[in-house]
Parts: structure tokens; C-alpha cells; sequence
């Protein structure tokens, strides 16, 4: 059998990348220190081909401080062999005024996981929370997803990523019609079979159903929303059914209001009995390395674990407000956070010539509007235009949005990146120094995707702003979703550790 060596050569030092808990943006800092310099971008771009020297390969060894290189002994199969001796080191904190327990997703974890970590995505969008979860050493099996244009993203990025597709099922005997990614006509045995997995094999199941009925920009109607308000049950259904090792389960910050905590309830109360210890609570892109103020909902199941942790953040504001964040900690964190990381820094890193691709796309604003544009500087919105250049919608004082019509702060995280995020009429999406609003790719890389990620249209060569804001608004920012992806790994391994030992896994002292 042929032996991909490219793939090969990738998923080696991927893999080395991976068990070090080390970013492509961390490894340019790695990478500087012995005077190589590279770009965010320019590893993204190498590693997604394949194709780099084995300069280069030398050159991150030596820069993450990799000694010892593990030779896979069966090529053909694409898994890297892994030392069969383990160990754990856990940093777990409780704050005692909320209740929310973090784990250091940073400090070294030297356990691997054998099987692979697989993962079942339902509501896969266009693979934000998936691309996060495979930085983090998971593997996804399957995926589901309804709307064509995510389904075209999804198969142009990750063919291995298996999609549901079948467009009719058997019922009573008959051969009936459906949709191929609607999971209400799904049944659990059929994506089981696609994943190549029993009950009880899979090690997370993952999605967020559709927010807006959550959100507070619609309407609000929460689980009464006709249309996808009732998704959360399917997701329920599906996880009892498929019985993974852990869950996520994600949406907007909506959700927790109290009109909607029913919701919460529900979920929590289905996995009653189950074996599933439960936590959610609400975290900031930010606080990941995103560059993007977007606060989240995440509700995670652990089997066999009482109370899961969530990722202790690795960036943050300024390091008082870290020192108000951490005041409550039984245990005080081993490192001090790096700031947030701005919207300059992802500009800076767009490589040239990104406009030649197929999936840029930029709003066509008229003169006026951008005459307009020439009074809002950085941080300032449409209440500073003078009253003769404002729209009559903007001028009755009937209208309080406080970042429509805005102007990003270049050396601050963005605000949240919506899915009309191109129209600067509809919050703070005007560049902060050119006076147009934001493309698609540099909506994506607010967004953090990575710079090789391709958005598709389905039956069209090129994308729309509104298919492209669709499907980047709606995403799970993948620096988010890797960082819960490393606190539930650690909790897994360490879980692990514990039954193969008797003894449980050690706990890292911190002062």
C-alpha cells in the first residue's frame, strides 16, 4: 500500500504540537527564541499542505525542546505510535464564590490517549467548534448539519469527516424522503454505523442547536420558537442514545436568562442517574486567545467525574482584573495569563493576497456611507455624526445601540463577530483604519479560523456575504472550543490514569 509521506510528516509533528499543548502561534514565539521567524499564517500554511523542509522539522524540535522523535511503525495507518508509559499532571482550582471549577489546560500533560478521541459533531455549522477540538488531539468521525452551505464548507475542508447524507429512510415498511442532515429524522443506530462505533465507544459527542431562539438580538422565544426551538431535545436523544465519555453542549449566553433555564434544567435532569457529572457556565473568547469579545455557554457531561472543570483562561484584560477573577480561587494559578490578543494582530497576520480567494467578499458601501465613515474614529459609533448626515432611523433618539455604525479598536479584541458582521450598520464592524466594513476573510480571522479554512457555497464558485456571515456569526470560535477540548482531554486521561493505576492521579501543588 502507497504511504502518504506528506500526511506523514504532518501528523509527526502535529502530534509532538499537540501532547505539548502548544498553538501555532505560541510555536512563533518558540520559534523566535533560536532565531527563526515565522508567521502564524505561514505555519497554518505549511502545516495544511504537508509540505515544508526538514530544516524546518528540525527547527521546531529544537524549538519546543523535542529530543526524542517516536517513529510510527505502521505507516500505512496514519497513527502516530505513542509511549505506552503515562502520567498525569493535574492543576485543578475551585472558586468558591461561583462554584465553577478550572483545570490548567497549559501545565504538561504527558498522558496520551490510546484509542484515539473520537468525536460525533451534530450541528456541525461550518466546523468552528470541530477544528478546535482537533487541535486538541480529538478526531471526528461524524458529523450532521442541515444548511447546504456548511455542508459544502465541510466536505471542501475535512472529506475524512464523515457526513451524514442519506436523503431517505425507511419507515413502516416504506422508503420515505428526508432531508440529509435534519436530525430529527436521524436515528442514533444509523449514525453510529457511520462513525464505525458501538454505544459506549465514543469518547464526545458535541453541538450547539441553532441559538437564535436563545439570543438576544431575535426574538427570544426559546424553546417555543416553531422552528428550532426544540433542537436541544434531539441533542439530548442523540448523546443517551450514542453514550460518549463526555458531552459539550453549546449556545449563546441567552440561554441562561431566566426565562430559558427550563432548558437547563431539562438537560441536566435527563442525564440524571447516567453517570454524567455536569457544569456549565459562560466563557470569553477572549480569555482564549480569540481576538473577540464573545461570550458563550458551555454545558459539558463527564462520565464518572463528580463536578467537570473548565479551562482555566490563558489570556485575560490586564492583569488586575485577573487578580479580581482569581480573589476566590482555592488555589492560586502557577502562571499569569498573556493579554488579550487584538485586532491588529490578526490583520497584520492575513498573508497577501487573500483577496484573490474565492471566499472574499466585501460589502459595497455608497459614497454617502462612507463619507460618513471619515467622522467615527476608533471605539466612537454613529452618535457622533453630526444630526444632517444621520439617517431619519438614527436621528428620534429611539435607537440605543451602542456600537451600531462603529469603528473596531485595533489594539483590542474585536466585539462579537454576528453573521451581519460585513455591515457596518449593524454593530462595530467598521475596519479601524480604512473606511469600509469588514471582509469575510478577515471576519473568519477574528473569528479564528484558521487561515486555510475555505468557505463554501453550495452549487456557486464564489461565496455570498450572506452565506459566508452565516456561517462564520454562527460558529463556536475553534481557540475556544480547543481550550475545552484540552480540559476535558486532561480530565479524561487523568480518569485513566486512575483505573489502570488504582491510585488516583496526581494533583500539581501550586502556591
Amino acid at each position: 500500500m502507497k504511504v502518504d509521506w506528506k500526511l506523514e510528516i504532518k501528523q509527526l509533528l502535529k502530534s509532538e504540537l499537540t501532547d505539548r499543548n502548544i498553538t501555532h502561534e505560541q510555536l512563533v514565539d518558540y520559534l523566535a527564541h533560536i532565531g527563526v521567524h515565522e508567521t502564524k499564517a505561514s505555519i497554518d500554511s505549511k502545516l495544511s499542505r504537508g509540505t515544508f523542509s526538514a530544516a524546518f522539522l528540525l527547527q521546531c524540535f529544537s524549538a519546543i525542546g523535542c529530543e526524542n522523535i517516536t517513529i510510527p511503525l505502521n505507516l500505512n495507518s496514519n497513527v502516530i505510535s505513542e509511549p505506552t508509559t503515562v502520567y498525569d499532571k493535574t492543576t485543578t482550582m475551585l472558586n468558591n464564590k461561583t462554584g465553577i471549577k478550572y483545570i490548567d489546560t497549559l501545565a504538561i500533560d504527558s498522558n496520551h490517549s490510546n484509542p484515539p478521541l473520537t468525536v460525533i459533531s451534530l450541528f456541525s455549522g461550518a466546523g468552528g467548534l470541530d477544528i478546535g477540538l482537533e487541535q486538541a488531539g480529538f478526531k471526528t468521525v461524524a458529523c450532521v448539519e442541515n444548511d447546504a452551505h456548511c455542508r459544502a464548507t465541510l466536505k471542501f475542508n475535512r472529506p475524512e469527516w464523515k457526513l451524514f447524507d442519506k436523503n431517505e429512510k425507511f419507515n413502516l415498511g416504506r422508503l420515505e424522503p428526508r432531508a440529509p442532515g435534519d436530525i430529527r429524522d436521524i436515528e442514533v443506530n444509523e449514525l453510529l454505523k457511520l462513525a464505525g462505533l458501538k454505544k459506549g465507544e465514543t469518547t464526545l459527542v458535541v453541538g450547539g442547536a441553532p441559538c437564535q431562539p436563545f439570543s438576544n438580538i431575535g426574538k427570544r422565544k426559546g424553546q417555543d420558537d416553531e422552528k428550532n426551538g426544540d433542537l436541544f431535545l434531539e441533542f439530548v436523544r442523540m448523546v443517551k442514545g450514542i453514550a460518549p465519555k463526555a458531552f459539550i453542549f453549546e449556545n449563546v449566553a441567552g440561554i441562561t436568562q431566566s426565562k430559558h433555564k427550563s432548558v437547563i434544567k431539562y438537560m441536566i435532569e435527563s442525564f440524571a442517574g447516567s453517570g454524567y457529572g455536569i457544569a456549565y457556565t459562560i466563557l470569553n473568547a477572549a480569555d482564549y486567545g480569540v481576538a473577540q469579545r464573545r461570550e458563550r455557554f458551555f454545558l459539558i457531561g463527564i462520565k464518572n467525574i463528580d463536578y467537570p472543570a473548565f479551562p482555566l483562561p490563558t489570556h485575560f484584560k490586564n492583569s488586575k482584573a485577573w487578580e479580581v477573577f482569581i480573589n476566590n480561587f482555592d488555589k492560586k494559578p502557577s502562571y499569569s495569563p498573556k493579554k488579550w490578543k487584538t485586532v491588529r494582530e490578526v490583520f497584520e497576520n492575513l498573508p497577501r493576497g487573500y483577496k484573490d480567494r474565492d471566499d472574499y467578499a466585501v460589502m459595497n458601501c455608497s459614497a454617502k456611507v462612507v463619507h460618513r465613515m471619515t467622522f467615527i474614529e476608533q471605539g466612537k459609533n454613529f452618535k457622533v455624526l453630526p444630526m444632517e448626515l444621520r439617517p431619519n432611523c438614527w436621528k428620534n433618539g429611539k435607537h440605543q445601540g451602542n456600537d451600531t455604525f462603529g469603528r473596531l479598536i485595533a489594539d483590542f479584541p474585536s466585539v462579537t463577530i454576528r453573521t451581519a458582521a460585513y455591515n457596518p450598520a449593524k454593530g462595530m464592524y467598521i475596519h479601524p483604519f480604512e473606511n469600509r466594513g469588514l471582509n469575510i476573510i478577515e471576519m473568519a480571522g477574528l473569528q479564528d479560523f484558521p487561515f486555510e479554512w475555505h468557505f463554501k457555497c453550495y452549487n456557486r464558485d464564489k461565496i455570498t456575504l450572506v452565506s459566508g456571515g452565516r456561517q462564520i456569526g454562527n460558529a463556536v470560535p475553534p481557540g475556544l472550543a480547543r481550550a475545552i477540548g484540552l480540559a476535558i482531554k486532561k480530565q479524561l486521561n487523568s480518569q485513566s490514569l486512575t483505573k489502570s493505576t488504582g491510585k488516583p492521579a496526581p494533583l500539581v501543588e501550586v502556591n
